[in-house]
């Protein structure tokens, strides 16, 4: 009995060409980004006596929340207000959550809201 194997093809690519190197997202990354954001678009933060960072966007429908140190809480929570014909939502991520996806989603959603 014969068994045939074959590699499964990259159109483009012939066999020995070199495959695009990506680079992915992993690990928490730095916040700072996070804060220059609130800070070139006017959000409003106070931090509480546990370290925790309480931000609202101008229009107050978008709510950030940063606990780095609790470990009862998520580290990352993005919230939206609701309206009377639309509920409410959050989203939450854990330490491990690459930042610049927290970033993306704030971002998205303060674009929304002020439109």
């Amino acid at each position: 009995m014969t068994v045939a194997v074959t590699a499964p093809t990259v159109p483009g690519l012939k066999p020995g060409d070199p495959v695009e190197s990506r680079t992915w997202l992993l690990g928490a990354g730095s916040p700072y980004a996070i804060s220059a954001f609130l800070a070139a678009h006017n959000w409003s933060w106070v931090i509480d006596p546990r370290g925790t960072i309480h931000a609202a966007s101008p229009d107050t429908r978008v709510y950030l929340g940063y606990a780095p140190d609790d470990p009862t809480a998520d580290t990352w929570t993005i919230a939206v207000t609701g309206t009377a014909r639309e509920h409410d939502w959050k989203a939450t991520f854990d330490r491990h959550a690459p930042v610049e996806l927290v970033l993306d989603l704030l971002a998205a959603m303060y674009s929304r809201t002020t439109r």
